[in-house]
């Protein structure tokens, strides 16, 4: 029994150390940008803890510099989540056909580019069963397989 659980500690303890780069699992930020090759847990931990220190992370995220993205959009999942809700007869409709106004005002709100309307309009449309599985569905789950989608 012993010997088993010692096995299964040196098993689990090399699968943690070995876990993919600090690149890979901590995040962006300052600990990121000097530790972002190493794969020890040390580094894991050193790079995290560097990463959340006065809020670098946060600052990264939001201005696009210490190896973060930048937020491309603000679109509140909230906010399309209600426009959902209130015009889900409307959206089932112009989904199936692949065109409409309440479409169009929902790509809108999840700032889909003039240019790639088309192919959001066609993908609700041949993703219909997917997004609309049953009739009775919530707001909730109508938006995040839309979501999910793009």
């Amino acid at each position: 029994m012993k010997k088993t659980l010692i096995t299964l500690l040196v098993a689990a303890s090399a699968s943690v150390l070995t876990a993919g780069t600090v690149r890979d699992n901590c995040g962006c930020g300052i600990g990121t940008m000097a530790l972002g090759d190493e794969t020890g847990l040390l580094s894991h931990l050193a790079a995290t803890f560097l990463n959340n220190i006065s809020g670098n992370q946060t600052f990264g995220i939001s201005s696009g510099t210490l190896e973060c993205e930048q937020a491309t959009a603000m679109v509140s999942v909230k906010e399309v989540e209600t426009f959902i809700a209130n015009n889900m007869d409307h959206i089932v409709i112009e989904a199936s056909m692949g065109e409409g106004a309440y479409l169009s005002a929902l790509a809108d709100l999840l700032q889909i580019e003039e240019a790639n309307r088309g192919n959001f309009f066609l993908s609700m449309q041949v993703n219909f069963d997917r997004i609309f599985p049953a009739d009775n569905l919530t707001a909730s789950h109508v938006t995040g397989s839309i979501v999910k989608l793009i």
